[in-house]
């Protein structure tokens, strides 16, 4: 009896072990499976995130908590396939102050591949502060580069860099002065960025730089003389960033103002050869790979006008592409024609870049190789609408590409 008595508490001793081993073993197994360590390992991960597009990327930091630290890590975001091309663009809609600022979005992802359907624009507005005493607030765009915009807005008078890739947005810090003439992002590299600002002070203006990178940004006066004061002689609303080179056009000539934001030295062009008698103003100036690029007022004749292109070295302007858009509208009298972006080519190296032109009640894409033109989508202006674009392209137009660029800048 007694070794019946042991046997039985043996046996139930191991069938109780024996009914505790399987289950471990299954979560051992669970926790080795080679799909889950991929997905824990953060060096692996970011690999595999790396080879995505940034915009599905970004979809994903919805996943989890762990998956979001990954995505946003500065590591990562070296290295993720940001888009050559302008992938869409703002065009401003209303245009006085006290207005609920509306913006048509225009999306131009396959354009540059000569395929694709008709795209459908949309409607959007910009309101940042989520303050619920400003929450009709209208916001403006006041610069847009390498996917970052600085928006303000009027009443109260505050600015933030956004990025609508990723819906973040800070605030810029506050820049102490009476009248801030204008701001702009320059990259320096990837990841890495500036703010430039000018500004009038007693008459004399300025220009501040505030680094967001820093632990604890703030402006910073640069000391720099400008050769020229007169606010009607240089348009600084209208700047383009160029490998850290910010290019500001004159308003009736063919200067130019270069501002070296690496070693924050200003250079005044007061007249760069260009292929016209005389020089009535600028409806496009804008960037298409490393090059400046510019149509001005003199140029249009009826349907007919010309892209102009700098030489690198700043002798002169020649004239780049005819655009002839007498197979569209077969008229002689003056158009209402509206550079909105040049989008580079997919091919490098050949220059098949295309033109994104409002004409009429269109938008179409004009491409240079071929002269070939394809709507895209409709879009009609109200007769003061039209007025302020065709004659402040800067502040009522601008273009955007999708970048997961993190702005990283402490608040105000």
């Amino acid at each position: 009896m007694k070794a019946t008595a042991f046997s039985s508490v043996d046996k139930s001793e191991d069938q109780e072990s024996m009914a505790v081993v399987p289950v471990r073993s299954v979560r051992r197994r669970n926790v080795s499976d080679p799909s889950s360590e991929v997905l824990e390992t953060t060096d692996l991960l970011q690999q595999i995130l790396a080879k995505l597009p940034a915009k599905m990327v970004f979809g994903f930091t919805l996943v989890s908590r762990y998956w979001n630290e990954v995505i946003i890590d500065p590591k990562l975001v070296c290295h993720l396939k940001v888009p050559r091309n302008p992938t869409a663009v703002f065009v401003r809609r209303s245009v006085m102050h006290n207005d609920n600022v509306k913006f048509t979005h225009i999306p131009l992802e396959g354009v540059a591949g000569g395929g694709g359907a008709r795209i459908r624009s949309s409607t959007v507005s910009l309101n940042l502060l989520e303050n619920e005493n400003f929450t009709n607030v209208p916001f403006v765009i006041g610069h847009s580069g390498n996917g970052l915009m600085i928006c303000s807005s009027c009443e109260p008078r505050c600015y933030f860099l956004y990025n609508p890739t990723t819906k973040k947005r800070v605030r810029i810090p506050e820049l102490k002065t009476s009248v801030v003439i204008s701001m702009h992002i320059s990259f320096q590299a990837t990841g890495r960025h500036k703010i430039v600002a000018v500004y009038s002070n007693s008459d004399k203006l300025q220009l501040h730089v505030l680094e967001p990178n820093k632990s604890i940004p703030h402006w910073r006066n640069t000391g720099v003389d400008f050769p020229v004061l007169g606010l009607d002689v240089v348009n600084y609303g209208y700047g383009v960033d160029i490998d850290g080179v910010i290019y500001w056009p004159c308003y009736k000539s063919s200067g130019l103002m270069l501002f070296n934001v690496r070693e924050e030295t200003l250079q005044w062009l007061p007249e760069v050869p260009q292929p016209y008698n005389k020089f009535s103003g600028i409806t496009y100036f804008g960037e298409c790979k490393g090059n400046l690029r510019m149509v001005v007022n003199s140029s249009m004749r009826g349907p007919t006008f010309d892209m102009l292109e700098q030489k690198p070295d700043h002798s002169m302007w020649f004239i780049k592409y005819h655009i002839d858009l007498t197979p569209r509208v077969r008229r002689t009298n003056r158009l209402p024609i509206l550079v909105l972006a040049v989008l580079p080519g997919e091919d490098q190296e050949e220059d098949d870049s295309y033109l994104i032109i409002h004409i009429l009640t269109e938008v179409v894409s004009y491409n240079f190789k071929d002269a070939s033109m394809r709507k895209l989508c409709d879009l009609c202006f109200r007769p003061t609408e039209y007025l302020y674009l065709r004659s402040e392209p800067w502040n009522y137009v601008h273009s955007y590409l999708q970048n997961p660029t993190y702005p990283r800048l402490t608040a105000s």
